[in-house]
């Protein structure tokens, strides 16, 4: 096919351009252009008169996913109606695909100048399966990754929370006063006067009534925690006295942080329930037990509509020629993205039998595909005795690997929902 293959290399100041021919050759090695709106009208310009000089049929433009440089260039590309009428195909590269096909060539150093020349060249010999497109889930995807960034930062906290909680009471995990370290009646505890020693010596009645009182009533048996509390006391190895203060104060002040986050995270639900209601194809997967509204929400932004999975054709070993694709090749392509697949490992006669997960992919999509699982398990028998199945198989690790193994197998529910636009239903409902 005689197509323009473009190569661009985003920064935030500019966009580094590199155009091959359909054999490879060069036609522009390297042309910056500034990331604004007078360095896509100049950037535009080029390709059209490329296009316009040398006949080509058609033209593939590729960037590489690193942050969201390149979604401002790539949305103008996609609505510029003189680019999309001479068959442009938008292509969006893993950097990890850009790195490793870099090594195929002897160069030992890095540089910007000659970056999207590889990933022009990348596309060239190695074209994608699935082309870029923008999506209406686009709104809904923000929310969805703001979320995961709130929830990565919230665990962090909790653990340097954590760290300092050993130092304050170090047998307060071990005795587990309280169901919940960031409950409601543990945090006043930790956070309050009376410290944990003055606590322990109060009379267990006096000790249970306050913590009745601090819990507003909801303790089952206060008195059980009166007495756990005491030994925490008893049992905890005591700091020297001038590290006391600023160990009180660090707790106080990351508590205050993880409520904050707490509070955003709650928010930003809200806001995925409520931009949800846009999405009625995604709203079906609410419909799988256990799955509510935000990791469903997460599931069909990062996936972004199974239809384009579907295009094109594939490869069909035993028949010896290509077919058009199907649902199990959609499947197999979002699993992929998401990096729960496991590379083969073979040489010769060898064949590896530890394989590893690859990882490589979507971080935000591999995410709430494992979260959805871990909740499909709970409620789902078919997911239940799958999990527990793998689950007795492993040799070690025995929950994650078990639970990466479900994640897998719930990649084809989420793919037939989306695809059939339709509410789940269990193997037993029979119904038409």
């Amino acid at each position: 096919m005689n197509r323009l293959q473009v190569g661009i290399d985003f920064s935030q100041k500019k966009a580094d351009f590199c155009l091959l021919f359909p054999d490879g050759q060069l036609l522009e090695s390297h042309v910056s252009f500034a990331n604004s709106c007078s360095g896509y009208s100049s950037a535009k310009q080029l390709l059209l008169d490329a296009l316009n000089t040398y006949a080509f049929d058609g033209v593939d433009v590729s960037g590489e996913a690193t942050g969201y440089l390149w979604l401002p260039f790539f949305l103008q590309l996609s609505a510029d109606p003189d680019l999309t009428l001479r068959d442009m195909d938008l292509f969006l590269l893993n950097p990890r695909w850009v790195k490793w096909f870099k090594k195929c060539f002897a160069e030992d150093h890095k540089c910007d100048g000659k970056d999207p020349f590889y990933i022009a060249e990348r596309t060239r010999t190695r074209r994608p399966d699935v082309a870029w497109s923008p999506s209406d889930c686009l709104p809904l995807r923000f929310y969805t990754r703001l979320r995961f960034h709130i929830v990565q930062n919230l665990a962090r906290e909790k653990c340097y929370f954590s760290a300092f909680l050993f130092l304050k009471a170090s047998s307060y995990r071990c005795i587990k006063p309280f169901s919940d370290v960031f409950g409601v009646t543990s945090r006043l505890v930790l956070t309050q006067q009376p410290t944990l020693d003055e606590l322990a010596d109060l009379p267990i009645e006096d000790l249970a009534s306050h913590l009745c009182e601090l819990s507003g009533n909801h303790l089952p048996d206060s008195l059980d925690n009166a007495r756990k509390l005491q030994r925490v006391a008893q049992e905890s190895l005591h700091l020297d006295q001038s590290l006391v203060l600023p160990v009180q104060r660090i707790l106080d002040l990351t508590l205050d942080h993880i409520r904050f986050l707490e509070a955003q995270r709650d928010q930003v639900d809200r806001w995925i329930t409520a931009e949800l209601e846009n999405h009625p194809v995604i709203a079906q997967l609410v419909t799988i037990p256990g799955v509510g509204p935000v990791f469903s929400s997460g599931l069909g932004a990062e996936i972004g509509g199974v239809q384009r999975f579907l295009q094109g054709q594939k490869w069909d070993k035993k028949r010896k020629r290509y077919r058009p694709r199907n649902l199990r090749d959609a499947e197999d392509a979002v699993a992929k993205i998401a990096g729960l697949w496991w590379p083969r490992a073979d040489s010769g006669d060898f064949e590896a039998q530890d394989r590893h997960m690859a990882k490589s992919g979507n971080r935000y999509l591999r995410y709430y595909i494992i979260q959805a699982a871990n909740l499909m398990r709970l409620h789902i028998p078919e997911y239940a005795k799958f999990y527990a199945r793998k689950h007795k198989e492993a040799s070690k690790h025995h929950h994650k690997r078990a639970l990466v193994l479900t994640a897998r197998k719930s990649v084809g529910l989420v793919v037939g929902l989306l695809h059939r636009d339709e509410p789940y239903r269990s193997k037993g409902d029979h119904r038409t």
